[in-house]
C-alpha cells in the first residue's frame, strides 16, 4: 500500500506492555476516535527481554513481541484505524538493544564469533589491551567477582533441548566453536550420542551462514536428550580447572556487574550494562536493523516514526539521511531531542520536529510564578549553602558519573586518541586523561554535532568555551587542553582532520550521555527547590521566563517546527502532569509552604532515625519527601496503603538515582529502610501530618485545577501536535515516571465521554464537577474533548494558522492568542498564576487585531460573545475558568 504524507491532528501516547495489549487497544479504538484522536503514537512494539514494561529493551527488531500481539492483529489494527481515519507512529529505538540471551543477533556474535554476520554489529571494541578482554565480551552481570562466583558454583555448563550453553546470573550463553572441539577430547566414554552431536557441531558452527539458515541447521542436529548429556555436565561441574578452561575458550567473559564503571570493551547506552549500543553509522546494520519496520511501512501499517534518544547516536545527520532515503518524504518523522534554552533542531535534519520537551519545560515555566519561585529557591538555597552554585553542582555530578560509572568508556576515549595518532606516543596518558575529563564535563549540554572540516564557527565556538571553562577548573591540565584546542583547528592536514573529526563525533556522543546521566538522571534527584522543574528538557534553575518570552517561543515554533509535538507527559517525565501543576502551584504560596515545611521538620522530628549520629532522612531528603506526597496526594486526600506505596517507592528510585547515601549497585538498606519508616509514620491515617497536608492541597486545589485545564487547552491550541499521554485525559497525580505501569480505567472515561455528546451536554461546562470537588478532573475531559472537536473541524487553522499574541490591561494574569489562517480565527485565554495572589482567576478583555470577527461563540459553554470598539470581554470564570472562542458566522456582526 502506498503511504501518502499525513499530518496528525493529535497524536494519544500508548504503552504497550503484558498488561496493555494489542486488544486492549483494539476495544478503546472507538473511544480515541470520539475523543479528537486521529494518530496512535505507539511504545516499540518489537520482542523484547522478558518482563519489559516499556518496550525499549529490544532483542529483535523484525518481530512484535508476542507479549502485546501478533503482525496478523497489528494488520487487523490498522484495518480498523484506517476506517476510522486514524494512523500510527511507531517508536523506535536505534542506539542500542537489549544486552539479553534472547537477543539472537548478539548470541549469535557470542557462538560464532568472526563467523556471525553480526560480528560488527554492536559497538564492541574486540581489540581491547586489556588481556581479560581481548576478543572477548565483556559480560558484566555477576553480582560477586568471577573467582568468587565460580566458587559459589554460580557458573555451570547446561544441557537442555536446545544444547549445552553456560549458565550465569540467571542466563544461558552459547558456546564457541572451539568448545566442542575441546569437550571433545575431554568427554567420557560411553557417551556416543552425545560425541555424535558434538562433532556435527564442531564441523558445522563456523559456517558463514546467515542466521536463519545456521538455526535451521541447529535444528536439524538435534542433541540428544538432557540425561546424556549428564555424565559431561558432571565432569566439568565437578572440576573447577576444567570450567575455567572451559571459559576461556568463549568469545565472552563474565564479571562482576560493578566492574563494567571502571573497564568495558562495549558501548553502554546511558551507562546500563543492559544496553549494548549499535553501530548504527554503519549502513548494513542500518539496513537490517530497519528492514522490518520498512515493510510495515510499505504495508501502510504505520505512517509516522519516532527516533527515541537521536543524540545517542554517533552521526544523527546521517543516521536521518539514511531514514529519509528508505522511507521517503511522505513519512512522518519526528526526534526526541532535549531542546536547551533557545536551541532547535538543526536545520539539515530532515525531520517534522521534535516529540515536544521543549515545549513541556516552556508551558511548565509559564505556569509558574518567578516570584515565588525565586522565593523557595531562595529558602532552599539557605538550608543547603553547597547547592548555591547550580552550574559548578552540575559539573561536579558530571564529573562524578564519569569517574564512579563511566570511567571505562573514559578510558577508551583516550586510547582512541593514541589510535588515531593525534598525539605523540610519549605523551603523557594520565595528564590528556584528566584534560580530556574536565574538557567533557564543560561540555554544553545542547550536543554539537561536528559532521564536516572545518568545524562551523559557532561550533568552534562551543568548544573553545569549553576549553576555557576546563581550564579555570585545573589549570594543572592547560598544556593538555591546548593540545586538544588543536584537534579543530581549520589548518590541519586532511588526514589528521579526519582523524580528528572521527574522534569528536565519539566525544560529542560519549559527552550527551555524560550530561543525560550526570545533571538529569543524578543531579535532578538530588536538587530538590521545587520538583516540577526536574523534568527533562526543563531546569530547576530557571531563567527568567516571561509571558512575552513564551509568545516569541510559540511564534518561532509556528515558523520552525509546526508538526512537532505539544507534550506535557511522557513515559520518562518523573511527576504526572497536573501533580507537576500543583507543585508549580507553591510559588503562589511561598511564605506559607516554607512556614509549613519548618513546622513539619520539627512536629516530625521523633520519626528520624540516626544511622552514625546523622538524621535518615536527611534535610534534602525529607524536602523531597513533603514535595512528593503534596504532588501525589488524592485530590479527595486519602492516603491509604497503595498511596503510601507509591510514595516509597518514588522515594527508593530517587535515593538510589542520587547516588548520595544510596545507589543502585551498593544501596545502603539502613539508610533507606530508615526513611521508608519515616514516610510509613508521617502517613499514619488520621495523624496530623496528613490532615495538615489534606489542608495544604484543598488550599491549593482550585488554583492547580485551574492551571491544569490552561495547561491542555494551550497544549491543543499552541502551534504544534496535542499529544495526549496515555490515561491524561483525568487528573494525573502520579509520582514518579509513567512507564505504562498504571492501569487506565476506560470504562469510565468512556462513560463519562458518551454522556457529554449524546445527553445534551454538548454546550454544557460540567459545573457540578468543577473546583476542588473534582476528585478525577471531568472537566479536564470535557476540555480536551471540545478542544479536539474543534481542532478536527479546522485543521488548516491549527496547523498553518499565524500565532498572535492577545493583550489585555492585566496583561501579566492571563495568556490570551489568537489563531488566523485566511478567514478562520480561534481566541483563546486562561488565567495565569500571578491571578491567583489576588484571590480571582476572572479573565480581563482582549484588545482584538484589525479585522477579526465581532461575534465570538465559547466553545466550553456556547456562550455567545460580542465584541465592541475591539474589545472583547471575556465571560466569568465561575462556571469555566478558561476560554476557547470560535467566530460566528453572521456577516453582519463583521466590520
Amino acid at each position: 500500500m502506498r503511504n501518502e504524507f499525513f499530518t496528525p491532528v493529535a497524536t494519544y501516547r500508548i504503552q504497550f506492555n503484558k498488561d496493555f495489549t494489542f486488544t486492549d487497544l483494539e476495544k478503546q479504538l472507538d473511544y480515541l476516535h470520539q475523543l479528537g484522536i486521529t494518530t496512535i503514537y505507539a511504545s516499540p512494539v518489537f520482542e523484547t527481554a522478558p518482563g519489559s514494561h516499556h518496550g525499549y529493551d529490544i532483542t529483535n527488531p523484525r518481530e512484535i513481541n508476542s507479549a502485546i500481539g501478533s503482525l496478523a492483529h497489528m494488520r487487523q489494527l490498522h484495518v480498523k484505524l484506517r476506517g476510522l481515519g486514524m494512523s500510527w507512529i511507531q517508536d523506535i529505538v536505534p542506539n542500542y538493544m537489549a544486552f539479553h540471551c534472547n537477543n539472537a543477533r548478539l548470541m549469535d556474535t557470542l557462538e560464532r564469533g568472526t563467523a556471525s554476520p553480526y560480528y560488527n554489529y554492536f559497538d564492541i571494541d574486540w581489540h581491547h589491551p586489556d588481556p581479560d578482554l581481548h576478543g572477548k565480551l565483556m559480560v558484566p552481570f555477576l553480582k560477586k567477582t568471577l573467582r568468587e562466583t565460580m566458587d559459589d558454583g554460580g557458573i555451570r555448563l547446561s544441557g537442555s533441548r536446545q544444547g549445552l550453553s553456560l549458565a550465569a546470573a540467571g542466563q544461558y550463553y552459547p558456546l564457541s566453536a572451539q568448545s566442542y572441539k575441546w569437550l571433545l577430547n575431554i568427554l567420557p566414554a560411553g557417551t556416543d550420542p552425545v560425541k555424535d552431536w558434538l562433532t556435527e557441531m564442531k564441523t558445522n558452527v563456523l559456517q558463514r551462514r546467515s542466521l536463519l539458515d545456521w538455526d535451521a541447521m541447529k535444528s536439524l542436529l538435534k542433541p540428544p536428550r538432557k540425561q546424556a548429556f549428564q555424565p559431561l555436565l558432571n565432569l566439568v561441574n565437578n572440576n573447577t580447572p576444567l570450567l575455567y578452561e572451559l571459559l576461556d575458550l568463549q568469545h565472552y567473559t563474565f564479571t562482576a556487574r560493578s566492574e563494567a564503571d571502571f573497564r568495558i570493551n562495549y558501548r553502554r547506552f546511558l551507562g546500563v550494562n543492559e544496553h549494548i549500543a549499535l553501530r548504527m553509522e554503519d549502513k548494513a546494520v542500518f539496513d537490517e536493523y530497519h528492514g522490518f519496520l520498512h515493510r510495515l511501512y510499505q504495508e501502510g501499517i504505520i505512517q509516522g516514526l519516532r527516533i527515541d534518544q537521536i543524540d545517542g547516536l554517533l552521526d544523527p545527520a546521517q543516521y536521518i539521511y539514511h531514514l529519509r532515503e528508505l522511507f521517503g518524504n511522505n513519512c512522518y518523522i519526528i526526534a526526541e531531542k532535549m531542546l536547551a534554552g533557545h536551541e532547535t533542531l538543526p536545520e539539515r535534519w530532515a525531520v517534522q520536529g521534535s516529540t515536544g520537551y521543549d515545549f513541556l519545560a516552556g508551558v511548565s515555566q509559564l505556569l509558574t510564578d518567578a516570584e515565588g519561585m525565586e522565593k523557595l529557591g531562595r529558602f532552599y538555597r539557605t538550608q543547603f549553602p553547597g547547592f548555591s552554585q547550580y552550574s559548578k553542582l552540575a559539573r561536579s555530578k558530571k564529573q562524578l558519573v564519569l569517574e564512579k560509572h563511566m570511567n571505562g568508556e573514559w578510558d577508551n576515549l583516550v586510547r582512541e586518541v593514541f589510535r588515531l595518532k593525534l598525539v605523540l606516543p610519549e605523551t603523557d596518558k594520565g595528564r590528556l586523561k584528566m584534560a580530556m575529563g574536565d574538557f567533557m564535563v564543560c561540555l554544553p549540554e545542547n550536543r554539537i554535532y561536528p559532521e564536516g572540516w572545518p568545524f562551523s564557527p559557532a561550533d568552534v565556538l562551543q568548544l573553545d568555551k569549553a576549553v576555557e571553562d576546563a581550564l579555570l577548573r585545573n589549570p594543572a591540565t592547560g598544556t593538555a587542553l591546548e593540545l586538544i584546542r588543536s584537534w579543530w583547528d581549520a589548518d590541519k592536514k586532511q588526514q589528521q582532520a579526519q582523524a580528528a573529526l572521527t574522534l569528536l563525533k565519539k566525544i560529542t556522543q560519549f559527552a550527551g550521555q555524560l550530561y543525560r546521566e550526570g545533571v538529569e538522571e543524578t543531579l535532578f534527584y538530588v536538587y530538590n527547590a521545587l520538583l516540577s522543574h526536574n523534568e527533562t528538557g526543563d531546569s530547576p534553575v530557571q531563567r527568567k521566563f516571561t509571558l512575552e518570552s513564551f509568545h516569541e517561543r510559540m511564534a518561532v515554533r509556528q515558523y520552525l517546527s509546526p508538526f512537532s509535538l505539544n507534550t506535557t507527559a511522557t513515559q520518562d517525565t518523573r511527576w504526572g502532569e497536573d501533580a507537576r501543576i500543583r507543585l508549580n502551584a507553591l510559588t503562589i504560596i511561598p511564605d506559607l509552604w516554607i512556614q509549613q515545611v519548618e513546622a513539619w521538620h520539627t512536629s516530625n522530628r521523633e520519626y528520624l532515625t540516626l544511622i552514625e549520629e546523622k538524621p535518615a532522612p536527611d534535610l534534602n531528603d525529607e524536602y523531597f519527601i513533603y514535595q512528593a506526597i503534596l504532588a501525589g496526594m488524592p485530590v479527595s486526600g486519602e492516603t491509604d496503603e497503595e498511596f503510601s506505596a507509591h510514595i516509597t517507592a518514588t522515594f527508593l528510585k530517587t535515593v538510589r538515582e542520587a547516588k548520595v547515601h544510596s545507589s543502585w549497585l551498593m544501596p545502603d538498606t539502613a539508610y533507606e529502610l530508615a526513611c521508608l519508616q519515616f514516610i510509613e509514620k508521617i502517613l499514619a491515617p488520621g495523624g496530623p501530618f496528613v490532615e495538615g497536608m489534606r489542608q495544604l492541597v484543598e488550599k491549593l486545589g482550585t488554583h492547580a485545577h485551574i492551571f491544569s485545564l490552561a495547561q491542555t487547552l494551550i497544549k491543543i491550541t499552541a502551534p504544534g501536535i496535542p499529544d495526549i499521554y496515555q490515561g491524561c485525559e483525568l487528573w494525573d497525580f502520579s509520582a514518579g515516571n509513567g512507564d505504562g505501569r498504571h492501569q487506565v480505567n476506560y470504562t469510565l472515561r468512556r462513560k463519562l465521554l458518551f454522556s457529554w455528546q449524546t445527553e445534551g451536554h454538548a454546550d454544557g461546562w460540567p459545573r457540578e464537577h468543577s473546583g476542588t470537588k473534582a476528585a478525577i478532573g471531568k472537566e479536564k475531559l470535557y476540555l480536551m474533548s471540545k478542544a479536539l472537536q474543534l481542532r478536527n473541524t479546522h485543521l488548516s487553522l491549527f496547523i498553518h494558522g499565524e500565532y498572535i499574541p492577545l493583550t489585555s490591561g492585566e496583561r501579566n494574569n492571563q495568556i490570551a492568542f489568537a489563531r488566523k489562517y485566511r478567514q478562520d480565527w480561534c481566541i483563546v485565554a486562561a488565567p495565569l498564576l500571578p491571578s491567583a495572589h489576588l484571590g480571582k482567576h476572572n479573565l480581563a478583555p482582549l484588545s482584538l487585531p484589525a479585522n477579526a470577527p465581532v461575534k465570538w461563540k465559547n466553545v466550553f459553554t456556547g456562550e455567545i460573545l460580542i465584541a465592541q470598539n475591539g474589545q472583547l470581554l471575556l465571560p466569568g470564570t465561575h462556571n469555566c475558568p478558561v476560554a476557547l472562542l470560535s467566530p460566528v458566522l453572521d456577516q453582519k456582526f463583521h466590520r
